[in-house]
């Protein structure tokens, strides 16, 4: 009987599984269009907004095309609608595949439209699709987000995915840009005490546009040539209640991503003034951040009191004045300098977000919230207006590891 049993059981198994393994509900990669990046802009048709989809075709560069396909690898179309959810819908009408946003990478405001009070409630419809991750980039436009698909063509990476994904790695690794994710406009916009920060992109570069410092730029006027795209990912767009009001520098978005510890900025590289030279050249130094900040406040007097120490640790990578590192005096005035420097920088932002901004760029009433009991207390203390007439003190806590290669002058022979 024990058997029988053993091969009754055995048999159920089998059948159970052959009704597992079934494939009716299998849908083929090329059945279906994905949307990589998202475009909103005003529309000129009253309640309605202008969508634009860049579309990638998933065959052109795989295995399964061939590498030999004749077919574009992408698609752009724009078209007015009531959301964005619904326009899926409305582009299964001109594309032929079904149109979905599980690989959505970007969302690309216009200038224009991210200004408009209309835009908190628009892009909150993100929340309610559940293709759609939080983990997806916001970024603003300086023209219309459909002329800038149209306008944005890689010379080397035709792949739509793989060049939005190496202009976004790349940029936020570098810290020009901030990491922009639906998650931190969403969070920033729930606490209601801090400002976002979004990438700033143009596909238009700006004719004869002035040079500056190497991250002192927004998007559009880094003046570069040759054959290249003109497509600029370069500082970045402040929000404040969910609505954009400003522009900040690549310079101005790579301090605030060190002063921000809930980022993901390990090193970035930046040029302090030579002070071997007058300080009328720039040495190249490579900031690496290992600990977060040190934070204190004293919120109880008329006018707050923040302290932010910031501890870093320095490699030097060049050295224009060619002077000897191996002295113990060059090292000390190379070091002050290096701490004067960052100061300086760190705390013209910060007086720059009180007069200006009118807000800071970061969640740093994450610490103002640990010295209230109560969140009717923080409410009552009113941080927004507390911020901009507080004195703020940034202290460089400065290690410098690494010197870099040392050598001599060179010695001019002859006459």
């Amino acid at each position: 009987m024990r058997k029988i049993e053993t091969v009754y059981k055995g048999l159920l198994f089998l059948i159970v599984t052959c009704f597992l393994t079934g494939c009716w509900d299998r849908e083929e990669l090329e059945d279906r269009s994905y949307v990589i990046g998202l475009g909103i802009d005003t529309s000129e048709h009253k309640g309605k907004i202008k969508v634009t989809m860049l579309l990638s075709n998933p065959e052109v560069g795989s295995m399964q095309g061939g590498g030999g396909s004749n077919e574009e690898p992408r698609e752009v179309i724009s078209f007015d609608v009531n959301d964005f959810i619904a326009a899926k819908g409305t582009a299964n009408a001109i594309v032929s595949r079904d149109i979905t946003y599980e690989f959505l990478k970007i969302i690309i405001v216009s200038e224009e439209f991210a200004k408009n009070k209309k835009f908190v409630s628009i892009i909150s419809d993100t929340e309610k699709d559940k293709e759609i991750r939080m983990n997806t980039y916001l970024a603003v436009s300086r023209e219309k987000a459909s002329d800038f698909f149209v306008e944005n063509k890689p010379q080397m990476e035709t792949r739509p995915h793989k060049y939005l994904q190496y202009m976004v790695d790349h940029g936020v690794q570098n810290g020009l840009i901030p990491d922009s994710t639906l998650f931190r406009y969403f969070k920033t916009l729930e606490r209601g005490t801090d400002l976002y920060l979004a990438m700033y992109t143009t596909a238009k570069r700006d004719r004869n546009p002035k040079v500056k410092s190497e991250d002192e730029y927004i998007a559009g006027q880094v003046n570069a040539s040759g054959e290249l795209d003109d497509t600029q990912f370069f500082g970045s767009a402040v929000f404040k209640n969910g609505v954009m009001t400003s522009k900040i520098t690549g310079q101005e978005t790579r301090i605030v991503n060190i002063l921000d510890d809930t980022t993901n900025i390990k090193d970035i590289l930046i040029d302090i003034p030579d002070p071997f030279s007058n300080n009328q050249r720039q040495l190249a130094a490579r900031i690496m951040k290992v600990e977060n900040n040190k934070v204190k406040m004293n919120l109880k007097t008329a006018k707050p009191q923040i302290s932010i120490t910031i501890p870093l640790k320095v490699e030097i990578m060049t050295n224009p004045s060619m002077v000897s590192y191996e002295s113990k005096k060059n090292r000390q005035i190379l070091k002050k300098q290096i701490i004067s420097y960052l100061k300086e920088v760190n705390e013209k932002l910060l007086r720059k977000s009180q007069k200006k901004l009118k807000g800071v760029p970061y969640p740093l009433s994450i610490y103002a919230r640990s010295h209230f009991l109560t969140v009717k207390e923080f409410e009552k203390f009113n941080w927004g207006k507390s911020f901009l007439i507080a004195d703020i003190i940034v202290k460089p806590e400065v290690e410098i590891i690494d010197y870099g290669k040392q050598t001599r002058k060179p010695v001019r022979v002859g006459g």
